[in-house]
């Protein structure tokens, strides 16, 4: 969903708390018993990737239970890195998993229960549900519970001089919902897009391989072409890209009409709609193209279906 910045009126509300917005990959921790099971939002048991966390269960005071989780990777000034962190999601070979491992890392930052001793605690006001965090997380190097606050206005402030990703609104008394809703806002640092990757072009000099990105989103049920990126990448990113688009090359366009859309080049190499990047921009033009878009990363940690306007 195309996130910008809300009304800064949210910060004078006495009815919200507010949760920094870390830079990482949402995970369900699910505990059984001496067993952890870290689940991404695709539903892929995603524990192998990361040894160092297999520890976390002596932290957990319930026998069952499943946490919601940002997974992130601290760089060495102590700060969210995604840049780090991608380079773990993507590796499965178990010697460079070791080393990763140690060589950076990752912290589990829990904020909010769905679940103690197979009892749903879904349904219990976010305050309640804190509360029952306090009880059952004891903080570690590798698992520490979300901070919150009830003073938006000095969060926000910390996140604007921190370069944080941005701040968590959510209503005190709200039920779990797990994702963005009139109880739960997300107010973004930047103006950004997660959008389908769905073709590239390639461009010239250093460049030749890969000239930029073709991108869509869902509106209304309906994928539509959002513009193309071209800036925001370096000769490994680039590489990277590269490694990934060939996997998925096809003939058929994901987006309709793509032959009549005069922005796009004829030598479009089209790729099925499997990638997601997300991209900072200015702003959204009146026929809903990305003005001024810079790419960021991808993100394995979303559905395509997801990138809606």
């Amino acid at each position: 969903m195309l996130a910008e910045i809300g009304s800064q009126e949210i910060f004078e509300e006495k009815s919200w708390i507010f949760e920094p917005k870390f830079d990482g990959t949402r995970v369900a921790i699910v505990k059984e018993d001496s067993k952890i099971r870290l689940i991404n939002r695709r539903g892929k048991d995603i524990s192998y990737r990361y040894p160092e966390l297999r520890g976390i269960v002596k932290n957990i005071k319930a026998n069952n239970c499943i946490l919601d989780a940002e997974l992130v990777v601290l760089n060495k000034e102590g700060k969210p890195d995604f840049n780090l962190l991608q380079q773990r999601e993507q590796l499965d070979n178990k010697v460079l998993i070791e080393l990763k491992s140690a060589e950076w890392p990752a912290t589990l930052f829990v904020f909010d229960v769905l679940q103690i001793d197979k009892q749903s605690t879904a349904s219990l006001p976010l305050k309640v549900r804190k509360e029952l965090l306090n009880k059952i997380i004891e903080d570690s190097e590798f698992i520490t519970k979300c901070p919150y606050t009830f003073d938006g206005k000095k969060l926000w402030k910390k996140v604007r001089e921190q370069g944080l990703e941005g701040v968590m609104a959510k209503k005190i008394d709200s039920a779990y919902e797990g994702k963005r809703s009139k109880n739960w806002l997300k107010i973004k640092n930047l103006n950004t897009v997660d959008a389908i990757v769905v073709g590239f072009t390639k461009g010239k000099g250093a460049r030749e391989k890969l000239g930029a990105l073709v991108l869509a989103c869902y509106d209304r049920g309906k994928l539509i072409y959002v513009g193309k990126v071209g800036t925001g990448f370096d000769k490994s990113t680039i590489d990277f890209l590269l490694s990934q688009l060939q996997k998925i090359i096809t003939k058929k366009p994901a987006i309709k009409d793509a032959n009549k859309i005069k922005e796009i080049e004829e030598d479009v190499v089209w790729v099925k709609p499997m990638l997601i990047a997300e991209v900072k921009f200015l702003e959204l033009t009146k026929d809903k193209k990305l003005r001024a878009p810079s790419f960021m990363r991808l993100r394995f940690d979303k559905k395509p279906q997801d990138c809606t306007i």
